[in-house]
């Protein structure tokens, strides 16, 4: 088993995605993640912040709202819709359509940037190493990338094959999954199911890294430092919270 390709992947981002996500409950603590973030990212007030990939905005939109100069890269226009949709009527973030492996921005761009909500491990070991790098390209001599994501150790010791779950306007979601501790791939199958009863489902494998294998890449891509967090607020990292680094240029 591989990661799944880009390819595949934009079938998983796009209106599924947003039925599946676009009313999450988590959405509700949104902002305060997102400030949480760019405080750890030190990017000065009214900085050059930015957040990659964004999906529909979840984090840009209220970063912008702060008075950031937020700059929002997805590569699903379907979700970069509904990001300026969301954003119509007030401040919002620059939006721009891009790989995140070939970011369309000169050298030494950006204050800070994030890469929030478990947003690598899509294309494996070398192409998520190639995002990295990109992102230590675009920011100046000091700025940060906050990663925040789930890790190998956290599923090992929390992993449910099956789960359902509500997903807002009267819709469930089965997630099915299995997962390789040693290679560190999951592979996850999500069903929505509609009040009707009518189901859609899609597939994906993905990469769930270590502490210490995403340190690694963090270094292979040309940051200068970084510590492991438990969270946003800069807590303690162990086996049982989310992973947050703070990566130095």
């Amino acid at each position: 088993m591989t990661t799944s390709s880009a390819e595949a992947w934009d079938t998983v981002f796009n209106e599924f995605y947003l039925r599946a996500y676009a009313t999450d409950e988590r959405d509700e603590q949104a902002e305060g993640q997102a400030m949480a973030a760019a405080r750890l990212s030190g990017c000065p007030e009214g900085g050059d912040l930015l957040d990659v990939p964004c999906g529909f905005g979840r984090h840009s939109l209220p970063l912008a709202r702060a008075g950031y100069r937020v700059t929002g890269v997805d590569r699903s226009q379907v979700l970069l819709d509904e990001a300026a949709r969301r954003a119509a009527g007030e401040r919002g973030p620059e939006l721009v359509r891009a790989d995140y492996r070939e970011l369309p921005f000169r050298d030494a761009g950006f204050d800070a940037a994030l890469n929030l909500f478990s947003s690598l491990g899509y294309l494996g070991d070398e192409e998520d190493t190639r995002v990295l790098a990109e992102i230590r390209r675009v920011l100046r001599p000091e700025g940060r990338l906050v990663i925040e994501t789930m890790h190998r150790d956290w599923l090992v010791r929390h992993f449910q094959e099956d789960r359902w779950m509500r997903v807002g306007e009267g819709r469930l979601m089965l997630e099915q999954g299995s997962w390789d501790p040693t290679s560190g791939l999951a592979q996850t199958t999500q069903t929505l199911v509609d009040p009707g009863g009518e189901r859609e489902s899609r597939t994906w494998s993905l990469r769930v890294y270590s502490a210490t294998e995403l340190l690694a890449m963090v270094s292979r891509a040309g940051f200068a430092s970084a510590r492991c967090h438990g969270d946003l607020e800069g807590g303690p990292f162990t086996t049982d919270t989310r992973l947050v680094i703070v990566a130095g240029a």
